[in-house]
């Protein structure tokens, strides 16, 4: 389900109120770090600080800058950063990177690396006013063409998932059966006993869909993307999008990005953004399809493959793993709404496959 994660650039999905102790320290590490920099700092906020990627507000003489500590392995976080870089130099709108004084656009500290970005002033988009939800389809289209050409420098691993399609498909399917396993060990679970039988049906649909993958284009257009691949954020959404004070569309938070087909961020932006309301909304679905392509076309057989990655079962896929994998005790209804939720959006999307 996807969550309106921001109120302000940065803000967590889940609030944490840091203690004056907590608050303090990181203020320190902050006031530690910015020493590499060639900046006045006048004023330090911790705006998140309940999770391994801290982030801090710095009023400085020249205006507002945000430093991040990156919460990923360190080739990856490299990768992204670098990818920041790139579309910022050559215009795009993201968050510039503002490098320290040995001109590097990190500095390491402990196992973190640590970046200093330009602050965005804006706010989140309001997907359930129109207008919103096509600026933020028409943000993630201009990203996607905006990052072609990018590649990592010398030494810096290469992240994509070009490809990895089928295998995503085949692992998830033989964890739903795996699950399967561990439900039968809870015969007084209501969740557990309808999980056992329900669940073969959508497995089954998994590993059709897995069929369809393979026997659309979707390995040529992989063959195709390989030479000049673009980039996928791989979490966008309301938190990590701003319509800025300037009235352009900014995407902020690179730190997931990686080489994809485009269409993996719209099934990722387009379908739990629909899971919500618990009912297929075709205008919707139209609206944020249309944006994207008024911007970024697509073509007959690209939708095609969009669709059909659709139609795997993600959103039932994350509620079973909530309640096996980290143990969240859910009710028997959400397993329904998830299945119903399933059911809906295969009669919806298999009249659209060729």
């Amino acid at each position: 389900m996807l969550e309106d994660r921001s109120l302000d650039q940065h803000e967590e999905s889940e609030a944490y109120v840091l203690s004056p102790e907590e608050e303090q320290k990181l203020i320190s590490l902050a006031e530690t770090i910015l020493k590499n920099w060639d900046v006045t700092v006048n004023q330090i906020e911790v705006v998140q600080g309940g999770q391994m990627a801290l982030v801090w507000k710095i009023q400085t003489n020249t205006g507002p800058i945000c430093l991040k500590r990156i919460h990923r392995p360190e080739k990856k976080a490299l990768f992204s950063i670098n990818a920041q870089n790139y579309l910022a130099l050559k215009g795009s709108r993201v968050p510039g990177i503002i490098p320290n004084k040995h001109g590097v656009l990190y500095t390491k500290h402990g196992p973190f690396l640590f970046v200093v970005y330009e602050w965005i002033e804006g706010r989140p988009f309001e997907l359930t006013v129109q207008e919103d939800l096509e600026f933020i389809m028409k943000g993630l289209a201009e990203f996607h063409t905006a990052s072609i050409g990018y590649q990592p420098p010398d030494g810096i691993p290469i992240f994509t998932k070009l490809g990895r399609w089928p295998n995503h498909y085949i692992k998830r399917c033989q964890q739903m059966e795996t699950w399967k396993i561990m439900a039968k060990t809870m015969p007084e679970d209501p969740f557990s006993q309808l999980y056992l039988a329900e669940i073969d049906s959508f497995i089954h649909e998994g590993r059709e869909t897995l069929a369809r993958l393979l026997n659309s284009d979707y390995l040529s257009w992989v063959s195709q993307l390989k030479a000049r691949p673009n980039l996928c954020h791989q979490d966008y959404g309301t938190g990590n999008s701003l319509l800025g004070n300037d009235g352009q569309i900014w995407v902020i938070d690179l730190d997931t990005v990686s080489f994809d087909l485009p269409i993996r961020d719209l099934r990722k932006m387009i379908i739990p953004l629909l899971d919500t309301t618990g009912v297929w909304n075709e205008d919707q679905f139209n609206v944020m399809i249309n944006a994207y392509e008024s911007v970024s076309p697509l073509t007959e057989k690209q939708k095609e493959i969009m669709f059909i990655d659709m139609l795997f079962p993600y959103e039932l896929y994350d509620v079973i793993r909530e309640r096996y994998v980290r143990k969240t005790p859910l009710l028997e209804t959400e397993l329904i709404e998830a299945f119903e939720y399933e059911r809906i959006k295969s009669s919806a999307l298999n009249p659209l496959i060729l």
